[in-house]
Protein backbone atom coordinates (compact mmCIF):
# COMPACT_ATOMS: atom_id res chain seq x y z
CA UNK A 1 0.00 0.00 0.00
CA UNK A 2 2.89 2.76 1.24
CA UNK A 3 4.49 1.79 -2.60
CA UNK A 4 1.50 2.68 -4.40
CA UNK A 5 0.88 6.21 -2.09
CA UNK A 6 4.29 6.97 -3.15
CA UNK A 7 3.66 6.36 -7.14
CA UNK A 8 0.83 8.11 -6.72
CA UNK A 9 2.92 10.98 -5.58
CA UNK A 10 4.97 10.53 -8.21
CA UNK A 11 2.21 10.83 -10.92
CA UNK A 12 0.24 13.55 -9.22
CA UNK A 13 3.17 15.65 -8.89
CA UNK A 14 3.63 15.17 -12.51
CA UNK A 15 -0.52 16.03 -13.34
CA UNK A 16 -0.11 19.19 -10.94
CA UNK A 17 3.16 20.49 -12.56
CA UNK A 18 1.65 19.80 -16.52
CA UNK A 19 -1.67 20.90 -15.22
CA UNK A 20 -1.33 23.91 -13.48
CA UNK A 21 2.29 25.40 -14.34
CA UNK A 22 1.66 27.53 -17.38
CA UNK A 23 3.78 27.17 -20.49
CA UNK A 24 5.13 30.77 -20.08
CA UNK A 25 6.38 30.52 -16.73
CA UNK A 26 8.33 26.95 -17.32
CA UNK A 27 11.31 28.93 -16.52
CA UNK A 28 10.66 30.41 -13.46
CA UNK A 29 9.01 26.81 -12.22
CA UNK A 30 12.32 25.15 -13.14
CA UNK A 31 14.28 28.32 -11.12
CA UNK A 32 11.92 27.89 -8.14
CA UNK A 33 12.08 24.29 -8.29
CA UNK A 34 15.79 24.17 -8.22
CA UNK A 35 15.80 27.00 -5.38
CA UNK A 36 13.65 24.84 -3.28
CA UNK A 37 15.66 22.17 -3.59
CA UNK A 38 18.58 24.17 -2.33
CA UNK A 39 16.68 25.14 1.08
CA UNK A 40 14.78 21.87 1.81
CA UNK A 41 17.19 19.04 0.76
CA UNK A 42 19.85 19.95 3.47
CA UNK A 43 17.36 20.29 6.20
CA UNK A 44 15.34 17.55 4.94
CA UNK A 45 18.75 15.57 5.00
CA UNK A 46 19.91 17.11 8.66
CA UNK A 47 16.78 15.65 10.13
CA UNK A 48 17.01 12.69 8.81
CA UNK A 49 20.50 11.97 9.59
CA UNK A 50 19.89 13.49 13.84
CA UNK A 51 17.14 10.48 13.56
CA UNK A 52 14.62 12.75 14.46
CA UNK A 53 12.63 11.32 11.54
CA UNK A 54 12.30 8.51 9.39
CA UNK A 55 10.95 7.12 5.79
CA UNK A 56 11.32 3.61 6.66
CA UNK A 57 9.38 2.55 2.99
CA UNK A 58 10.64 3.52 -0.12
CA UNK A 59 9.45 2.84 -3.69
CA UNK A 60 11.95 1.33 -4.67
CA UNK A 61 13.84 -1.91 -2.26
CA UNK A 62 17.12 -0.55 -2.39
CA UNK A 63 16.54 3.46 -2.11
CA UNK A 64 17.16 3.91 1.27
CA UNK A 65 20.69 2.49 1.36
CA UNK A 66 21.96 5.73 -0.33
CA UNK A 67 19.62 8.56 1.05
CA UNK A 68 17.37 7.78 3.75
CA UNK A 69 15.39 11.00 3.52
CA UNK A 70 12.04 11.20 1.78
CA UNK A 71 12.77 11.74 -2.38
CA UNK A 72 9.62 12.03 -3.33
CA UNK A 73 8.26 14.29 -0.44
CA UNK A 74 11.72 16.33 -1.22
CA UNK A 75 11.78 16.25 -4.95
CA UNK A 76 8.90 16.30 -5.80
CA UNK A 77 5.64 17.12 -3.86
CA UNK A 78 6.96 19.70 -1.81
CA UNK A 79 8.61 21.68 -4.31
CA UNK A 80 5.80 21.24 -6.50
CA UNK A 81 3.49 22.87 -4.03
CA UNK A 82 5.83 25.37 -3.34
CA UNK A 83 6.36 26.26 -7.44
CA UNK A 84 2.67 26.84 -7.24
CA UNK A 85 2.73 28.96 -4.00
CA UNK A 86 5.45 31.36 -5.95
CA UNK A 87 3.19 31.11 -9.12
CA UNK A 88 -0.48 31.83 -7.42
CA UNK A 89 1.00 33.90 -4.87
CA UNK A 90 -1.39 36.89 -3.86
CA UNK A 91 0.90 39.87 -4.26
CA UNK A 92 -1.37 42.16 -5.26
CA UNK A 93 -3.35 42.00 -1.75
CA UNK A 94 -2.70 43.15 1.61
CA UNK A 95 -0.66 41.65 4.43
CA UNK A 96 -3.69 39.74 5.66
CA UNK A 97 -4.40 37.35 3.02
CA UNK A 98 -0.73 37.10 2.48
CA UNK A 99 -0.41 35.52 5.76
CA UNK A 100 -3.42 33.32 5.40
CA UNK A 101 -1.97 32.17 2.22
CA UNK A 102 1.03 30.55 4.37
CA UNK A 103 -0.70 29.68 6.57
CA UNK A 104 -2.56 27.52 4.20
CA UNK A 105 -0.22 26.11 2.11
CA UNK A 106 2.22 24.86 4.22
CA UNK A 107 -0.70 23.57 7.00
CA UNK A 108 -1.95 21.41 3.44
CA UNK A 109 1.80 20.11 3.23
CA UNK A 110 2.11 19.54 6.82
CA UNK A 111 -1.63 17.87 7.15
CA UNK A 112 -0.55 15.53 4.01
CA UNK A 113 2.70 14.44 6.52
CA UNK A 114 1.16 14.40 9.57
CA UNK A 115 -1.84 11.76 8.13
CA UNK A 116 1.05 9.92 6.42
CA UNK A 117 3.06 9.42 10.06
CA UNK A 118 -0.96 8.43 11.45
CA UNK A 119 -1.90 5.79 9.06
CA UNK A 120 1.15 4.85 7.12
CA UNK A 121 4.75 3.38 7.05
CA UNK A 122 6.09 6.01 4.77
CA UNK A 123 7.21 8.49 8.01
CA UNK A 124 7.53 8.17 11.53
CA UNK A 125 8.18 10.91 14.00
CA UNK A 126 11.18 9.97 16.87
CA UNK A 127 11.76 13.36 18.17
CA UNK A 128 10.36 15.37 15.39
CA UNK A 129 6.59 16.90 15.58
CA UNK A 130 4.12 18.33 13.07
CA UNK A 131 4.48 21.88 14.10
CA UNK A 132 8.77 21.68 13.23
CA UNK A 133 7.16 20.29 9.73
CA UNK A 134 4.87 23.54 9.76
CA UNK A 135 7.42 25.76 10.80
CA UNK A 136 10.02 24.19 8.09
CA UNK A 137 7.74 23.96 4.94
CA UNK A 138 6.71 28.19 6.25
CA UNK A 139 10.32 29.13 6.17
CA UNK A 140 11.25 27.68 2.72
CA UNK A 141 8.44 28.94 1.22
CA UNK A 142 9.16 32.49 2.63
CA UNK A 143 12.45 31.64 1.24
CA UNK A 144 11.72 30.13 -1.72
CA UNK A 145 9.63 33.31 -2.22
CA UNK A 146 12.05 36.48 -1.33
CA UNK A 147 14.66 34.53 -3.82
CA UNK A 148 12.27 34.23 -6.74
CA UNK A 149 11.49 37.82 -6.04
CA UNK A 150 14.97 38.93 -5.95
CA UNK A 151 15.64 36.44 -8.98
CA UNK A 152 12.23 38.47 -11.41
CA UNK A 153 13.28 41.98 -10.24
CA UNK A 154 16.95 41.05 -11.86
CA UNK A 155 15.67 40.13 -14.94
CA UNK A 156 13.56 43.49 -15.47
Amino acid sequence: MERLILAGILIISFVIAWRFIPAEKARDAFILFLSIQFFSWPIGLFVVEMKWIEYPVQLFPNDNNDYRSSLYFEFFLFPITAILFNLYYPSSRRVIPKLFYYLLIAGFFTCIEFILERFTKLVDYHKWQWYWSYFSVMLILYLSHKYYKWFKRGLR
